[in-house]
């Protein structure tokens, strides 16, 4: 019978196999050799802060008054002391017209009047001797008082022939030219008041609990994109729109550099709390992926992600944290990029992280629905 002969290659083959398993029973692998290497990282508190609570807005600037001055009498314009875009102040003449006629009439009246007079002082003169009858005596005291309302109904339409502004500000429109011959109730001149100016915005009614009179609200306008304008609420309107639930606030704007124009949309917001609590963490500590925003808790050694809703800026690189944490823990602010859940971590000193005290502010859009004084951009 003949002997079965292994290929040459089968040997050799067989030889190392054996050598790898004696290698191994020699040195057996431990879980320590596999695991993920710690990740140092630094750590700041999660703290607290103090924010300021407000919500957008937008809406017009309107004159604080504004006044369209009218002819009272019918005459011809003889001089003009202002026109668009000129500032006059409460009592400056703008108009004139012509008063000849007037004048004529009234030295004609006045004249008749003098006489009237000495009549009526002969009446009453002959009257107490009793050659003069009562009646004759009371036509001659009346004649003079008809002349003396005619002499006051002249004056007054003398004093009418110059038109004075009634406020101070500025000449928005001129409808009169020189020579036009002016009919009673004809418009002059428009005048507005504009310092200060009134802002008018309706708020939602849910922050109705909130709006109160010299409330702040800052106000912006396309003219001065760089420029921020404070005013004061002074009216809340008692009915809210029911086409869109809100409630019309109005506020007084200063204007002293007239910066500002009657007619300006602007926008800005509202202060309605200036003193909300927060939680605040360093913004390092910050990672935003796919519109989710995430940070990582340092517990017990190991890196827990947590996907949390930021408010505002605080102070220098802080941001607030709406939810998603609590006061005293612990983030990491170094290496986040190289975190994931669960990942080891160890934590060593690390540069300084800003941060700001408990009476930091900023500014906040803030959704009053929303508890524990988390900000939420309207």
């Amino acid at each position: 019978m003949r002997a079965l002969v292994a290929p040459a290659f089968i040997v050799p083959a067989l030889g190392a196999l054996a050598l790898i398993a004696t290698s191994c029973a020699d040195h057996p692998t431990t879980a320590t050799e596999t695991a993920q290497p710690a990740i140092a990282v630094a750590v700041a508190p999660v703290t607290s802060a103090t924010v300021e609570r407000t919500t957008d807005l937008v809406g017009s600037f309107f004159a604080n008054e504004e006044v369209t001055v009218a002819s009272q009498i019918e005459a011809r314009v003889v001089w003009l002391g202002a026109d668009m875009g000129d500032h006059v102040a409460q009592g400056d003449a703008i108009v004139r017209f012509d008063d000849a006629d007037l004048q004529a009439q009234l030295r004609e009246v006045e004249a008749r009047l003098v006489r009237a007079h000495d009549d009526d002082e002969r009446a009453r003169a002959l009257r107490a001797s009793g050659v003069m009858s009562r009646q004759e005596a009371e036509r001659m005291w009346s004649d003079a008082a008809v002349l003396e309302a005619q002499r006051d109904l002249l004056k007054v339409k003398l004093d009418r022939t110059v038109i004075r502004a009634p406020l101070g500000g500025g000449v928005a429109t001129r409808f009169v030219s020189v020579g036009e011959v002016a009919q009673i109730g004809r418009p002059l001149f428009k005048i507005v008041q504009d310092d200060p100016l009134k802002f008018r915005t309706p708020i939602p009614e849910r922050f109705a609990s909130f709006l109160h009179i010299g409330q702040e609200v800052r106000l912006g306008v396309a003219a001065y994109p760089e420029r921020r304008f404070i005013g004061r609420i002074t009216r809340i309107n008692p009915a809210a729109e029911e086409a869109n639930r809100s409630i019309v606030i109005e506020a007084e704007v200063a204007n002293p550099e007239g910066l500002m124009k009657p007619g300006y949309f602007g926008s800005g917001e509202i202060v309605y709390d200036s003193a909300a609590p927060a939680l605040v963490v360093p913004e390092a500590a910050l990672t935003t992926f796919a519109g989710l925003t995430k940070l990582f808790a340092v517990k017990d050694g190991k890196a827990e992600e947590r996907v949390v809703r930021p408010g505002v800026t605080v102070g220098d690189h802080q941001r607030e944290i709406a939810d998603g944490v609590s006061a005293g823990e612990e983030v990491a602010v170094t290496n986040v990029d190289r975190l994931e859940n669960g990942a080891p971590v160890t934590v060593t000193p690390g540069e300084p992280v800003a941060s700001t005290d408990r009476d930091g502010k900023s500014t906040a859009a803030a959704d009053p629905r929303v508890g524990d004084g988390a900000a939420v951009k309207q």
